[in-house]
């Protein structure tokens, strides 16, 4: 019971209280831009659940070896990239050898996997000393953050085309960043963190 507690609170944590597309910005540009087409959403989501939560577990078992936990940080960082990047191939492996997907999926597939927000998971569990049930919660609430993210910012877009009272020059992108901006720090308010610069 405890190991699905641990699980739990990991996916809460991450996906509400430490959004990490908001409060670190990881993945940030590829949900801005997914907030334009959410009918591919929900695939993406999911590859980046896999994705992330895989390569977070095999990270934090791989930290149990004395080589790897004697590694400074750019060692963990060749490890992490690696351990993605094979995590990739077999999945690449499965979906495109085995399973014949379409070349939409696999693309897709790609976009999920060296998203900057995949690769920020392994390292911010890896900083909190996570167990393998925090990790799994962790990769889970991670791709639920990035979902409520593209939501809310798909929210946003269609708001603010439909306002008219917007500034000519503030039309467009600029008017997209300034309310993803308010967005982050709204999650970073509820984080109870401080915007650093």
């Amino acid at each position: 019971m405890r190991i699905v507690a641990e699980l739990f609170l990991a996916a809460l944590y991450a996906m509400l209280l430490q959004n990490f597309i908001f409060t670190g910005g990881y993945g940030a540009s590829e949900a801005v831009r997914m907030a334009a087409k959410p009918k591919q959403l929900y695939p993406l989501t999911v590859f980046i659940m896999l994705f992330s939560t895989s390569a977070s577990v095999i990270c934090v078992l791989l930290e149990q070896l004395k080589a790897v936990r004697a590694l400074g940080t750019i060692g963990h960082s060749l490890v992490f990239i690696g351990v993605l990047a094979v995590v990739y191939l077999i999945i690449l492996f499965i979906v495109a050898g085995i399973l014949k997907a379409k070349r939409r999926t696999i693309r897709r597939l790609g976009i999920a996997a060296f998203n900057t927000l995949v690769l920020a998971v392994p390292f911010i569990n890896y900083r909190a000393g996570f167990s393998v049930p925090e990790a799994i919660g962790s990769g889970i609430g991670s791709g639920l953050a990035f979902a409520i993210a593209v939501r809310l910012i798909n929210l946003g877009l269609r708001r603010l085309s439909e306002n008219e009272e917007i500034p000519e020059a503030f039309k467009g992108t600029p008017a997209i960043f300034i309310y993803v901006a308010l967005l982050s720090l709204a999650f970073a308010g509820i984080s109870g963190q401080g915007m650093t610069l």
